[in-house]
């Protein structure tokens, strides 16, 4: 008996796994699937959406929880890694295609180079105004009012109210 149960556990898992990517992925993210029913499928998959999110994004199967707040939305093609928690305060606004990483890998040895995981959480922090095409790093937080320029890699945090553009991000302008 109790090996059966083993099985069934893996299977049932492996299994949610896959109903959880169809949900998220294959019919909230439908141009046709209302943003009010997308955001239900998501809170009641775990996460907790109070903002817009636009079609076409792909959330993570991972263990990690969206966090959405009053007023924000995600824009068309997000790619939300969920490798660990993303969280978006109020006010916030994200571009297409912006890209949301949590999970990387450490500097290996010479014979692999890409060493043992890690995944941190990312924090966008209230008000903030996120650009197109976007790439947010692992563990980096985002202060309150800060504009992220189109294009930008975001590894570090970064002050409040600023202008950040580039690859990596630099302050050109404080608000």
């Amino acid at each position: 008996m109790g090996k059966l149960a083993i099985v069934f556990k893996e299977k049932w898992n492996r299994f949610s796994h896959y109903l959880r990517n169809i949900l998220q992925n294959d019919i909230a993210c439908l141009c046709i699937t209302p943003s009010l029913y997308r955001r239900l499928i998501y809170n009641w998959l775990g996460h907790n959406v109070k903002g817009v999110v636009f079609p076409h994004c792909f959330l993570g199967v991972a263990k990690g929880k969206l966090t959405l707040g009053q007023n924000s939305f995600i824009n068309y093609s997000c790619f939300l890694d969920l490798s660990n928690d993303i969280i978006i305060g109020d006010g916030v606004s994200i571009a297409f295609k912006t890209i949301f990483i949590n999970a990387s890998h450490e500097i290996g040895p010479i014979e692999h180079r890409a060493g043992k995981g890690i995944n941190a959480p990312i924090r966008i922090e209230d008000g903030c105004w996120i650009g197109a095409n976007v790439t947010i790093m692992p563990g980096v937080t985002i202060a309150k009012g800060c504009i992220i320029g189109a294009g930008t890699l975001v590894t570090e945090d970064t002050e409040e109210n600023g202008i950040y553009v580039g690859i990596p991000a630099r302050l050109i302008r404080k608000l």
